[in-house]
């Protein structure tokens, strides 16, 4: 029984087992997304294998080099900072602090984004003219300028700068979803669902939400690449994050000023920031690719 159970799976399989093989049949998305894992298991466990505390100050190790270079010391394996902080262990904590709280900035926006985007696409008239001129007039700033002009207001802070971010990614959420809804309202099953008589709920949830996964997925994927470069820049800019909580863009400040005699101490956050970003916009790229073929198909 278990064998025709098998080959049932095989023969028919369900839409996620066609995305996951249609996802996992690009090497570079496979790359990306194990790029991407290690930063995930490096925000959730970092207390459990970080090596050093990171804000522990060691008057004994400052400016120690990387492993890999000549006068490295594999105790520290990417080095310390001027003040003797374990850079591995700050980086990894940095991972914890900057992916995280971009990742939760991302749910919310996307959770009020989608839900007043979905009621201004149900809309009609003026209020939807409105809310549509509005839409343009803040998608045409850019985040991170929004998002300062509401850290001026609120104060610096990580919990400012999230809110602040959260902020700003609405209304890229509010436009996409709208427009997304807005185009499905004339369709001729959505037309049909109605003369049924399905609520506006019923339309939404049985109806546009599984079409919307697609749009969801790239615009989540590219929002929180956008919150992790606001989160870094805000945390550079000593608007964010303070210390001596560590973050990827507080530690990319902190390493400026002995950017001279240690350069790693630019270089390791600089290319973490990097990577982050790029294996969130590959994941992207390959969940929108194996969507549409499962779409296609």
């Amino acid at each position: 029984m278990s064998r025709f159970s098998l080959y049932d799976d095989e023969a028919h399989p369900s839409p996620w087992q066609h995305t996951w093989r249609a996802f996992k049949s690009s090497h570079i998305a496979l790359v990306g997304l194990a790029v991407l894992l290690l930063f995930v298991f490096f925000a959730f466990f970092a207390p459990l294998v970080a090596p050093y505390n990171p804000t522990y100050q060691n008057t004994e190790a400052l400016l120690i080099p990387p492993s890999w270079a000549p006068n490295g010391s594999i105790a520290h394996l990417f080095g310390t900072d001027a003040l003797g902080r374990d850079l591995f262990s700050r980086i990894m904590y940095g991972c914890r602090v900057t992916f995280g709280t971009s990742l939760l900035v991302v749910i919310i926006a996307m959770l009020v984004g989608v839900t007043i985007g979905t009621i201004a696409g149900m809309l009609s008239g003026v209020r939807s003219s409105v809310v549509n001129h509005l839409l343009d007039a803040l998608m045409a700033i850019p985040t991170l300028l929004i998002a300062i002009i509401i850290v001026g207001i609120l104060g610096s802070g990580l919990v400012n700068s999230m809110w602040a971010i959260t902020l700003a990614l609405i209304p890229q959420f509010v436009h996409h979803t709208r427009s997304f809804v807005r185009g499905e309202m004339k369709k001729d099953y959505i037309q049909s669902s109605t003369l049924d008589g399905a609520s506006n709920l019923q339309l939404f949830y049985y109806s546009i939400l599984p079409n919307m996964i697609e749009m969801l997925v790239v615009q989540g994927t590219l929002a929180l690449s956008i919150a992790v470069i606001d989160i870094s820049a805000l945390g550079f800019l000593n608007l964010g994050a303070q210390a001596p909580l560590p973050e990827l863009g507080a530690i990319l400040a902190t390493g400026l000023d002995a950017g001279y005699l240690a350069p790693w101490n630019i270089a390791i956050p600089g290319v973490s920031i990097f990577l982050m970003v790029l294996s969130i916009t590959i994941v992207g790229d390959g969940l929108r690719s194996a969507l549409r073929k499962r779409v296609n198909r």
